[in-house]
């Protein structure tokens, strides 16, 4: 039996050193194997961190809203916001529930564990094994705030439990007290900053990563210390006495990235929104903090097939179009001038205004809506986005509901929408932001796509930095990091006057648009049970007018009601752990 173990224990071991040979992160990971072989060989142990690395939360393009890491929904967390909405009418009656999002992990976290046992005696320098202790708490770091932003307080284990065959009860942990696990993650990550290199490839934590990570984190602390309430003796909650620290941890952290001079907005091109679009896929990019890498077709997501729309510009074997922004987050983008950006789409009699060239609705919008949603009309890789809703000849509506239905020989409706059914966009609006415009729709299929992910930016540094700093009071350093970011994308700057929460909040909401910030950020400001409360969003409708060769622009509510009821600022910790472990205490509400 020890020898067959042996030659099970060597062959994954080669596996380990096959793997590492390829690229270290950049292709999927094998087991880990924590057999002490494993920590005295460096190819095996860079292995065992691309297991590490894998596990960790990050809401990329693999993740889906529903059912946590389910890849069959295809729904990311911006269709549980009010930034978009699957095509396939909402593709549920409601967001989750609160059980949709789950990730207690421990196993992830026993596997730190075991490596910051074990690492003290392996044969390196003390330097090597430093920075591999820095980068396990990183990990391990990420791992809890991945878990206490859903559940609040969890068991904060840090020792490796063995069951010896009489100490089960000892192996149940309660519950720690939010406050004390927020408290933890800030602690770990000072301690990989201590030990972390300055520099990294991206795709491994440094030393300003983990600033990056702790300004996030900071930042949730004191949201949940200034707009929660503490519950269950504190298992939930952070007490309000504690938000003004928590807010100056986040502006300190973010403030270490940013005197570091380490990272800076991209800015390569003069053409604002040609210089937003590359800074999502330039992989050289002065931005990138932490990034995810994929490789084909060892490593690799569907993003381009299910965001594409599938006719036209988009491959034809189905699946794509799972997210269609709204005309709120649309009209969200201001103009040019710093002015409300509500499009105008009627004269002041409340007729609508004629648009000979269709994208003119849009001019001298903020360029970053251009770089990240495709509009209607607007052209990708030679093609323009037809999304007609249907026909206006003499002032009268004519619709379809299918593309090959023809009035007069036109086809009333555009080939990608609006009223089509099926796999195109029911907002009139597509994504843009990601999408890797080199690759040839024939062979975008699934698992072809492998533009890198970016979890840790500077621009989202500034932001954290500007949050915490208008909480403190801080306007003027406020001022500063947003107007950086405006001017970047190319609008009007801030005056002192305009420098409030609510512009902090709203710049936020354009600079993340479409990424997986937007959900957690009305949770932890506790504004998602007002935002998404039995709330229908809007579709815009554009309609050719006959004779002629104009357009005109109309709205109406589209998808199934949203809802957020307030026990969900808490996810439920899954019933079968607690069956397993009495002493964990169930969230309120489930």
């Amino acid at each position: 039996m020890k020898k067959k173990f042996q030659a099970i224990l060597f062959s994954a071991l080669c596996a380990l050193l096959f793997f590492s040979c390829k690229n270290d992160l950049n292709v999927a990971p094998q087991n880990i194997i924590q057999d002490e072989t494993v920590f005295s060989n460096e190819s095996a142990i860079t292995a065992y961190f691309a297991s590490m690395y894998n596990d960790l939360p990050i809401e990329d393009f693999n993740f889906h809203s529903y059912a946590g890491f389910n890849t069959n929904s295809q729904s990311p967390l911006s269709d549980i916001t009010d930034e978009a909405m699957n095509c396939l009418n909402d593709d549920r009656l409601d967001i989750g529930n609160g059980v949709s999002l789950g990730w207690w992990s421990y196993g992830p976290v026993r596997n730190v564990n075991i490596f910051l046992q074990k690492i003290g005696a392996a044969p390196f320098p003390e330097e090597k094994k430093n920075g591999w202790l820095g980068e396990a708490k990183f990990i391990r770091a990420y791992y809890y705030w991945g878990m206490v932003k859903r559940y609040g307080g969890v068991p904060l284990i840090t020792d490796v439990q063995s069951f010896t065959g009489n100490n089960l009860e000892e192996l149940k942990v309660p519950r720690n007290t939010e406050k004390e696990v927020y408290d933890f993650i800030a602690k770990e990550l000072d301690e990989a900053i201590a030990l972390l290199p300055e520099t990294s490839d991206g795709t491994r934590a440094n030393k300003y990563a983990a600033y990056a990570l702790k300004s996030r984190a900071m930042l949730y602390a004191a949201s949940e210390a200034t707009y929660g309430s503490v519950q269950l003796n504190g298992l939930i909650g952070i007490p309000s006495s504690n938000s003004a620290a928590y807010w100056q941890a986040a502006y300190d952290a973010a403030n270490k990235v940013i005197t570091s001079g380490k990272y800076l907005l991209y800015n390569k091109d003069a053409n604002k929104a040609v210089n937003y679009t590359n800074a999502f896929l330039d992989v050289t990019s002065t931005e990138n903090i932490f990034v995810k890498k994929f490789q084909y077709p060892d490593k690799t997501h569907s993003y381009d097939l299910w965001v594409l729309p599938r006719n036209g510009v988009g491959p034809s074997i189905g699946y794509g179009s799972r997210v269609n922004p709204t005309l709120e987050l649309v009209e969200s983008y201001e103009y040019t001038d710093g002015t409300d950006g509500k499009l105008k789409l009627k004269d002041g009699a409340g007729n609508p205004i004629p648009y000979t060239n269709p994208t003119d609705v849009f001019l001298n919008k903020d360029p970053r809506l251009d770089a990240t949603i495709l509009l209607p009309f607007a052209d990708w890789k030679g093609y323009k986005m037809d999304v007609r809703a249907g026909l206006i000849d003499n002032g009268k509506l004519i619709t379809a509901g299918n593309y090959n239905d023809l009035y007069n020989n036109i086809h009333i409706i555009g080939l990608n929408g609006i009223g089509g059914g099926g796999e195109v966009s029911q907002t009139g609006f597509y994504v843009r932001k990601y999408l890797q415009p080199a690759y040839d729709k024939a062979l975008v299929v699934n698992n072809s796509s492998f533009q890198q992910y970016i979890d840790l930016r500077y621009a989202e540094v500034l932001l954290n930095y500007a949050e915490a700093a208008i909480e403190l009071g801080k306007t003027a350093d406020a001022k500063v990091a947003i107007n950086l970011i405006r001017d970047r994308a190319g609008i009007k700057a801030l005056t002192d006057a305009e420098v409030t929460r609510d512009k902090v909040r709203h710049e936020r909401q354009i600079e993340l648009a479409l990424e997986p910030h937007r959900y957690w950020d009305i949770r932890r400001w506790r504004l998602a049970d007002k935002l998404l409360n039995n709330t229908r969003f809007t579709a815009i409708m554009p309609y050719r007018v006959l004779p002629g060769n104009t357009y005109q622009y109309n709205t109406k509510l589209v998808g199934n009601p949203k809802t957020f009821t307030p026990n969900m600022y808490y996810e439920r910790i899954d019933p079968g752990e607690i069956s397993k472990n009495p002493k964990l205490i169930q969230n309120p509400g489930y």
